[in-house]
């Protein structure tokens, strides 16, 4: 796979069509999904998620290889999607589309349930710091390690850690009925 990214970013340089395509194919929705994290509206994320890509395909020369290729784009969205947020509302954050708010086709119950855990958990993401969210966003709703997280906002591992670490004890005790104790 590494050769085969190689090849594509080797296109990209070169301003390649078919490159950009795959690009676009490949990493096209993890970056909406961020973006979506970060906009009011589907419209603005659609917006946010062009104005990404078109920051990606002018740095792309930058990118020197040391990382990812997957964590380089993760940094120039996540500092886009940081520029977007600074320039909203405070009210600007939502978190719709959360897996656990996704349409049920259980009981009507157990939907009932998922969507108020998914607004407890929206409430709940929503009172933490920034820097703490962020890492939540990264790590555990895009699957990013801690070095690509650390990569992708420019700060250690060991931060990272203490981020999460936080942010997780913060959101347990603000979830406390939905969380399971550990022995």
């Amino acid at each position: 796979m590494k050769s085969e990214e190689a090849r594509w970013i080797v296109g990209l340089r070169r301003g390649d069509t078919a490159a950009f395509a795959w690009l676009l194919d490949t990493f096209g929705g993890r970056v909406h999904g961020l973006a979506r994290r970060y906009a009011r509206c589907d419209a603005d994320a659609d917006d946010l998620t062009q104005e990404i890509f078109v920051a990606l395909h002018a740095s792309l020369p930058k990118f020197r290889g040391d990382a990812a290729l997957a964590t380089f784009i993760y940094r120039v969205a996540m500092n886009h999607c940081l520029k977007h947020r600074a320039r909203q509302k405070p009210e600007a954050v939502s978190y719709d589309d959360l897996p656990l708010a996704a349409a049920d086709t259980d009981a009507p119950e157990r939907a009932v349930a998922r969507k108020e855990l998914a607004a407890t958990l929206e409430t709940a993401l929503g009172t933490l710091t920034e820097e703490h969210r962020q890492i939540v966003v990264l790590h555990e709703l895009h699957g990013l390690t801690y070095a690509e997280c650390a990569t992708a906002i420019g700060v250690p591992v060991g931060t990272v850690k203490s981020r999460l670490f936080h942010a997780f004890r913060k959101l347990r005790g603000q979830l406390e009925g939905y969380v399971h104790a550990s022995a």
